[in-house]
């Protein structure tokens, strides 16, 4: 393995000198590493937190090292689990003012439970082997709290928590003091009620058996897939024989019947005894699963329990947990993320360590570490902006721990998770991604299964708007009540203890419609730039989405950047492309989560890299009345794949990515791609283009429903296709300076095959139909431009055509609007759009002649934007903006 200072020698250092004004060039290698591989924080003003959590790489003791990812083939190092930590923290470099200085631990993050005085700090971090007396110390890191981060919350240390949780049974959710008023305050709750009759038909259902949940045939298939085969069978079986023992102790919860909590001990028993090796229980979900039941009845039950039952309990919960914590500490926490750990196994384990809390020897340990990593790290996937980076698609695997962690680390330690900035900011990005009876942006894993609004989306927002005090979250979960009743009529669902618990039959959800704001918002941390022509009302929504993530490709995000989504009244009519049917089968891998399947640019037919080295990221966004400007950059995607995790995957597969003739690397410096939504439907990209060397770009359409049809041109430097729709008749004009050619066709490059017999969202086996794809693709040439025109009516749109403009610029016209553009790589990149009451200028630093006054920039390369609405002029402009992990995060 490589030292962290081998390491750091092979990234570039962030060169902020600009290639043009106000433009900003990244150079790092990575923006996130898969695991860490630099100390954090070191430089910078921390404006998020002012008690902030000291983070470094892992070690081994002998040298600083990468902790083998989730899912790797090759053994962790043995050395990293027997290694200490400490951290010192002052006001001085020399650690004599104000000294912070920590007890030797297991792990690499060291949460900052008290505020911090504003100014600089100083800090530092040492190891050593356990056993051993001397202790290695990193270099001095300096951050500096600004003083806008005082009066915030902050997280009490460990040791208050611990003794929060040295309660009498039941404990879980503090039921040992709230218990009387929860059974109260539902004593007339109507889904209380239902809920108990579906208890009461829940007890006479016969104790479940280790067998599969469905049999899959594996004739013919390899033993990878047969492997996976096996686990499809048993997916879901933790969850089938553990929900309905919590469900029981939630009805006794609500009603003192102890026929509920002996039914749900005769079945906690029946799964304490099943084979903990065995394919029924032997995998992390499945087990994690049947740990949290046994946790549940445990806490609940403990008083009917003897002493052989409670041993019996307390040795089952010790192996099942142990088993998930063991690989824990020094490596999950310097995960980007560990993704089925987030998702589900530690919710898994912090329910089932509360429950054996001073029953269990280690259970104080384990309940530290989780407690100190849900500080350091929540929320995972993303920062501040709401935003999560793997798409909507696989968010939604996250819904639940997130509901309830929150709600349970909450009671441990009196912190209101709500009142964090991403927190905040999350009702934002389910409203702005996606909107009510609408599709969402058609990106990541498993984005395919949310074409529409899902019930699993809809119960999530109703449970965080018990919590989130958003007017627009109530306004958003009314209206899906609204269009999907249906959703919210089961008798017991994932969040229905949750609603339980905070039920307040007088609560009051003062809504408010999110007409009124922006129609363009930046989640900048996750590069999803969203624009809306009527977020209040789907049926007359255009939207569009700019893609460009700091996080890279990673875990179940795609190799999608600078990609579009274009969703119209609620429907995708461009996107990304492909099924999900595993995580990196051979459509997975060639196909589905790469740039072959997503709306944006190939290069000599080449993919983005998969893996955090191949991110991008939005500089600029723009929102006015009449236009909406994002402007991504994906200069970083291109090249051959460096990731060690996702090499491991085409290992199993016996596959070479870069003989497959999707991934290599053409030398591109620069992908720059402007996207401007005009009132009228009217959405314009336009492409800046550069490589080392002359290569093709092609810049590639999907319309995963729809059938795309070509529209003849005479016009060699000029294509045009068509989409019909029931909702619309789409029409994209591509136009560029050199000879184009365009490919229409319904095939995928690798075949989607559903070998595991994946289902959808409503439990139906998903079939794998063509999808159309159009690829339009220049000769070779270093620089290239393209301007595409999209226009979605509901009548037949205006076929366009460019005439020559001033410096061979191509002028368009549309409607009332009017398009100039450099086409030309051999010159200074130029945009302008403009009517009557609005312009819209990039690449030029002259004045702007508009309605009769000149309008100058106040920033040399800036985008310029001069709305007009309702006789009110407005003058809006923006350069290069830096992510969040840029200004505080990524090395230095």
């Amino acid at each position: 393995m490589k030292t962290l200072l081998s390491l750091l020698s092979t990234l570039v250092v962030l060169n902020l000198s600009a290639q043009e004004a106000g433009t900003i060039k990244l150079t790092q290698n990575k923006l996130h590493a898969r695991v860490r591989e630099w100390p954090y924080p070191v430089g910078g003003t921390i404006v998020s937190s002012n008690a902030p959590a000291l983070m470094w790489p892992a070690t081994n003791g002998k040298e600083m090292v990468l902790p083998m990812e989730s899912g790797s083939e090759v053994p962790q190092d043995p050395g990293i689990a027997d290694i200490q930590y400490k951290v010192i923290l002052a006001r001085d470099s020399k650690f004599t003012k104000n000294v912070i200085a920590s007890d030797p631990q297991a792990w690499a993050v060291y949460p900052l439970h008290q505020a911090l005085a504003t100014g600089r700090w100083y800090w530092q971090y040492a190891y050593r082997k356990k056993g051993n007396e001397s202790w290695t110390w990193s270099a001095v890191y300096d951050f500096v709290i600004d003083a806008k981060t005082q009066g915030q919350q902050v997280s009490p240390p460990v040791r208050e928590v611990l003794a929060r949780n040295e309660a009498a049974h039941p404990r879980l959710w503090r039921m040992h003091a709230r218990g009387e008023a929860f059974y109260k305050n539902n004593l007339n709750n109507p889904e209380a009620h239902s809920f108990i009759t579906y208890a009461e038909k829940l007890m006479r259902e016969p104790l479940p058996e280790e067998k599969p949940m469905r049999i899959i045939d594996s004739v013919g298939k390899t033993a990878l897939e047969k492997t996976k085969i096996i686990e499809a069978m048993y997916h879901g079986f933790g969850d089938a024989v553990g929900t309905p023992v919590s469900n029981l102790c939630i009805a006794y919860q609500l009603t003192k019947d102890e026929r509920f909590l002996r039914d749900a001990k005769r079945r906690a028993l029946n799964i304490a005894q099943m084979d903990p090796n065995g394919l029924a229980t032997g995998d992390d979900f499945t087990s994690g699963a049947v740990l949290e039941a046994l946790g549940w009845f445990y806490d609940t039950g403990y008083h009917i329990l003897t002493a052989e039952e409670k041993t019996l309990f307390q040795q089952m919960i010790s192996l099942r947990a142990k088993r998930v914590y063991d690989h824990l500490p020094n490596r999950f926490e310097l995960h980007v993320s560990d993704n089925h750990i987030w998702q589900i196994t530690m919710r898994n384990l912090t329910i089932a360590t509360v429950a054996v809390m001073g029953d269990v020897e280690e259970a104080k340990e384990w309940l530290s570490y989780l407690y100190e990593v849900w500080s350091a790290r929540y929320p995972v996937l993303g920062t501040t902006d709401g935003g999560w980076h793997e798409g909507n698609g696989y968010f939604k695997v996250n819904y639940k721990s997130m509901i309830y962690l929150s709600q349970l680390f909450g009671d441990l330690s009196g912190v209101d998770y709500y009142q964090l900035p991403w927190m905040k900011n999350l009702p934002f990005y389910l409203l702005y991604t996606h909107p009510p009876a609408s599709a969402t942006t058609a990106y990541g894993d498993m984005w395919e299964n949310t074409p529409f609004m899902t019930r699993q989306q809809a119960l999530f927002a109703d449970a965080f708007a018990y919590r989130a005090e958003n007017p627009y979250l109530n306004w958003y979960v009314a209206t899906i009540k609204k269009d999907n009743p249906e959703y919210f009529t089961r008798p017991s669902d994932d969040y229905l203890f949750y609603r339980l618990l905070n039920y307040n039959p007088n609560r009051k959800l003062p809504q408010q419609s999110p007409r009124d704001l922006p129609k363009l918002r930046n989640f900048a941390d996750v590069g999803v730039a969203a624009i809306h022509s009527n977020l209040a009302d789907t049926k007359k929504d255009l939207s569009s989405y700019l893609m460009s993530n700091p996080f890279g490709s990673s875990g179940h995000g795609s190799a999608s950047q600078n990609a579009i989504t274009v969703n119209f009244k609620g429907k995708t009519i461009f996107g990304g492309s492909g099924y999900y049917g595993n995580f990196s089968d051979q459509h997975n891998l060639l196909y589905y989560r790469t740039s072959r399947a997503y709306s944006t640019i190939l290069v000599d037919s080449l993919s983005q890299k998969i893996g955090e080295e191949g991110y991008g990221w939005i500089p600029r966004t723009l929102s006015g009345e009449r236009i909406q400007y994002a402007l991504g950059d994906a200069s970083n995607a291109y090249g051959p794949i460096e990731s060690s995790f996702w090499l491991n995957r085409f290992d199993q597969l016996g596959i070479d990515p870069n003989n497959t003739g999707v991934y290599g690397d053409v030398n591109v410096t620069k992908y720059r791609r402007h996207m401007i939504q005009l009132e009228d439907e009217i959405i314009v990209l336009y492409d800046e283009l550069e490589a080392k060397q002359p290569i093709k770009w092609t810049t590639q359409f999907h319309a995963p429903y729809y059938e795309m049809r070509t529209i003849p041109s005479t016009d060699n430097k000029v294509q045009n296709f068509e989409v019909l729709t029931e909702v619309g008749h789409a029409m994209a004009s591509v136009f560029a300076a050199v000879p184009i050619g365009m490919k229409i066709h319904n095939k995928f490059s690798e075949p989607a095959v559903n070998w595991a017999n994946v289902k959808d969202v409503n439990g139906n086996i998903k079939e794998f139909k063509d999808q159309w794809h159009c690829g339009v693709t220049s000769i070779p040439v270093k620089k290239m431009r393209y301007l595409t025109v999209i226009q979605i009516k509901e009548g037949k749109p205006q076929l366009i055509t460019g005439t020559k403009g001033d410096d061979g610029q191509t002028v368009l016209r549309i409607g009332s609007w009017q398009i100039i553009a450099q086409l030309d790589g051999s010159k200074d990149a130029r945009l302008q759009i403009r009517d009557t009451s609005s312009v819209f200028d990039y690449g030029s630093d002259k004045a702007i002649d508009f309605a009769g006054e000149k309008y100058t920039r106040k920033q040399r390369g800036s985008t310029l934007l001069i709305d007009g609405f309702k006789g009110k002029t407005r003058q809006y402009e923006a350069v290069d903006v830096l992510p969040d992990v840029v200004k505080y995060d990524a090395v230095k």
